[in-house]
């Protein structure tokens, strides 16, 4: 290395720090750093520290989809199952279908505490869960996003707690049930959980969820996430009869703010249907 000149010296007691006009084999005449006899390139040190922040960011990154999809799975979210992609178009409804899933795609982008709430309609077989379910996943990409550049700065384990739940109506019911006289998270703290989403997914009300109790937690629920966070519920009744199902009290507020999206066509596995006969001749 050819020093060209000395720009500046400090000596701090045995130590002497020396800034350089040096050729670098990189980047030519540039600064040079010496330390007690070892020189080195700002420009090359720079780049180095550049480097290693880099490789830090995406090894965070990559820590960050694990705890992503780890917290979907938990939450109910299946992120390899049930993605707007993955839709099998049926003809006849081909483009009702894809302006409806435009929407649907445009919703889960931009979900936040003023969205409305969404209420999916069709027969059993149509796919109202699979587009619940992408819409959940659009919406942990689009919480993604808002990752801080810094690893550090924020607890990678609660970051995605209350991104979004997709739970049945029926498990809703089951898992309230199991915190009775549970001490460490009753009933009560099992609901405010569910509430703090900011997207709370009801899929499939009004089956096996036909008791007073389970209605009215249900209900409960709707009312408490108002003018707070949007509700989504799929479901095979009609628009009356979820309204009978929730009362007036709960149905009063989801309306206030609220989208409809009927799957008015056949039943994917009703299409792909295999009936065999036991016992019939091959």
């Amino acid at each position: 290395m050819k020093v060209i000149e000395e720009l500046s010296r400090i000596e701090l007691g045995t130590m002497i720090i020396r800034e350089l006009m040096a050729e670098c084999d990189i980047h030519h005449k540039t600064k040079h750093r010496e330390i007690n006899g070892h020189i080195d390139c700002c420009q090359c040190s720079e780049d180095k520290s550049q480097l290693a922040n880099t490789r830090r960011l995406e090894t965070d990154k990559a820590r960050m989809r694990v705890a992503l999809v780890n917290k979907m799975k938990s939450k109910g979210v299946s992120a390899n199952m049930g993605c707007f992609s993955a839709w099998q178009y049926n003809e006849p409804k081909a483009a009702e279908q894809h302006a409806k899933i435009i929407q649907l795609q445009k919703y889960s982008k931009s979900v936040n505490s003023c969205s409305p709430n969404l209420v999916i309609f069709g027969r059993t077989g149509a796919g109202k869960t699979m587009l619940a379910n992408a819409v959940a996943i659009n919406h942990y990409l689009e919480e993604e996003k808002s990752l801080p550049d810094e690893f550090n700065s924020y607890n990678q384990q609660d970051f995605y707690d209350h991104t979004c739940e997709m739970i049945t109506s029926f498990d809703i019911a089951v898992q309230a049930k199991l915190h009775w006289g549970n001490y460490q998270m009753s009933e009560h703290d099992y609901i405010k959980e569910l509430v703090a989403n900011k997207l709370l997914i009801i899929d499939d009300l009004g089956a096996g969820d036909g008791y007073i109790k389970d209605r009215e937690r249900i209900a409960q629920i709707v009312t408490l996430r108002h003018k707070r966070a949007p509700t989504m519920i799929t479901t095979n009744m009609d628009i009356n009869g979820l309204r009978e199902y929730l009362g007036d009290r709960a149905w009063d507020r989801l309306q206030q703010n609220l989208l409809v999206m009927s799957c008015d066509w056949e039943s994917y596995r009703a299409k792909t249907a295999d009936i065999r006969i036991v016992g019939a001749a091959e």
